[in-house]
């Protein structure tokens, strides 16, 4: 009966210790203090300038964030008239 009692516990452990392998990956990306971004880059709350890490990290950010980006480099020339930057 001890045998039987401790083969449950062993297999109830191991069930319970390969679950979180069985859990499902997903990937979340953080971009951070994003206060205003432009295609080559971001200024943060303090105005601190960043490059994206990534090349597809603007488009992801601005589909995240309707209306906030800018789709031109931030020392754009043609857009310094806008009130940013």
């Amino acid at each position: 009966m001890k045998k039987i009692i401790c083969a449950a516990l062993i297999a109830g452990f191991a069930v319970t210790a390969a679950a979180p392998a069985m859990a499902a990956v997903g990937i979340s990306l953080d971009f951070g203090d994003v206060a205003i971004g432009y295609s080559d880059g971001y200024y943060d709350s303090h105005h601190h300038w960043h490059h994206w890490r990534h090349n597809g990290d603007f488009d992801k950010w601005n589909h995240d964030h309707p209306g906030a980006g800018h789709n031109w480099r931030h020392d754009d020339h043609h857009h310094h008239d806008d009130g940013h930057h």
